[in-house]
């Protein structure tokens, strides 16, 4: 994405470094066997968000990385991530700064707690998780503070409509006081080896606002694990 509000040695360095991304992409891409077509997008900073969600709704998922808050560009990244989690529609695949293993996906804990986003997500990933033979986690903590939003066995209704679309999953129960739910999920996402989390964002305005619910925001902090999330 190249951005005309810099100057014009600005644009260049963009410019080069959108060239190497697309050129490492189609590589990849032909390599894996995969038909592909590449887009550099022009635009005002402001307006990049928004070019970014428009395309983002006419496709199956979008894949950004995870902002570096120690490097130059950060706040950028994190306008591009809050504006395609909340204004496309479609599901986003975070990539952590320090990288992915290029490994298939091992074990994919689902944060859980009933509500639609949650649901949004899990649906969205289904095709991930489909044939894959890893395992799936269906992890719920504290569920006594959403009673509402579980049955009788909080995480054995979306277990049920995984098993449906063939996909066999266990159920993880959690009661934690003593730490907050974020780092509950990240703890998990340790001891577990996990390869994926699937969660909802929560989140009522921009990031660069600071609107991102508390879990959201911390997740997206201190991930070291591939999330994919959807609103």
């Amino acid at each position: 994405m190249r951005c005309t509000s810099l100057d014009d040695a600005q644009q260049a360095i963009v410019r080069k470094v959108a060239d190497n991304a697309i050129a490492k992409f189609e590589s990849a891409a032909a390599e894996a066997g995969v038909k592909c077509t590449s887009l550099m997008i022009r635009c005002d900073a402001t307006q990049a968000p928004g070019q970014l969600s428009f395309y983002a709704r006419h496709a199956d998922m979008t894949f950004l990385g995870q902002p570096n808050a120690e490097e130059a560009g950060s706040t950028f990244q994190e306008q591009l991530l809050d504006g395609v989690l909340f204004a496309s529609g479609r599901p986003v695949y975070v990539v952590p700064y320090i990288g992915r293993l290029d490994t298939p996906v091992r074990t994919a804990v689902i944060a859980w707690d009933g509500g639609k986003k949650s649901v949004r997500a899990v649906n969205d990933a289904i095709p991930l998780l489909q044939g894959r033979g890893g395992n799936v986690v269906v992890l719920v903590i504290n569920p006594q503070d959403r009673q509402g939003a579980h049955g009788e066995s909080p995480g054995t209704d979306i277990a049920a409509h995984l098993k449906r679309h063939g996909i066999e999953a266990r159920i993880e129960r959690q009661v934690i006081a003593e730490v907050s739910v974020d780092t509950a999920i990240l703890n998990f996402l340790s001891d577990t080896s996990a390869d994926l989390l699937i969660m909802g964002a929560y989140g009522h305005s921009r990031l660069r606002e600071r609107a991102f619910g508390g879990v959201t925001s911390k997740i997206l902090r201190h991930m070291t694990t591939p999330v994919l999330m959807a609103e």
